[in-house]
């Protein structure tokens, strides 16, 4: 009889996220800012049928589904990162983005290098996409289109295909 070869085992483990899908209408929408704030990034949010990403950092890890922003540096370092939130798109085709809203009138350097890093593209926001209403340019991260699906993307997927997101009627006046 041969000895045989010990065999070795590794657990599997995984980091588990906390993402919520926050739907425009849901009591549970809330941003920092005035109500009137809220409510522009509430009829910005319906009118692009986009969901507000709750639960992940708010930054580029949370596209990555990153439990939280290594050593939290990401906003605390990055001064463009103000007013960032994490925004799923529910059309076919548009993928996850991050919206930034900094006191400033165009893209940092440093701002331009943390996207990259992170595989981001960047460039700067539509005139809608400032609901804050300071008249500043607002930043849009967004997934290179060349690239698979994130990590995001694929929990969106099976978030949306098990819990169905209900949107008003607009050809019928609904809001």
């Amino acid at each position: 009889m041969t000895a045989s070869k010990p065999v070795l085992q590794w657990t599997a483990t995984q980091h588990r996220d906390e993402l919520k899908l926050i739907p425009p209408l849901a009591a549970e929408f809330t941003l920092c800012g005035s109500a009137g704030t809220v409510e522009r990034a509430r009829r910005w949010a319906l009118d692009g049928r986009l969901l507000l990403a709750d639960g992940v950092p708010a930054c580029a890890h949370g596209l990555y589904l990153m439990a939280s922003c290594p050593k939290g540096t990401c906003t605390t370092s990055f001064r463009q990162l103000d007013h960032a939130r994490i925004w799923v798109a529910t059309a076919e085709g548009d993928r996850p983005f991050l919206l930034s809203h900094p006191y400033s009138a165009e893209i940092s350097t440093e701002t331009r290098q943390y996207a990259k890093a992170h595989g981001l593209d960047i460039a700067p926001g539509n005139p809608a996409d400032d609901w804050y209403g300071h008249g500043t340019t607002p930043i849009v991260m967004t997934l290179p289109d060349n690239w698979p699906a994130w990590p995001i993307e694929e929990k969106t997927a099976i978030l949306l295909a098990t819990q169905p997101v209900a949107w008003p009627d607009n050809d019928q006046g609904e809001s």
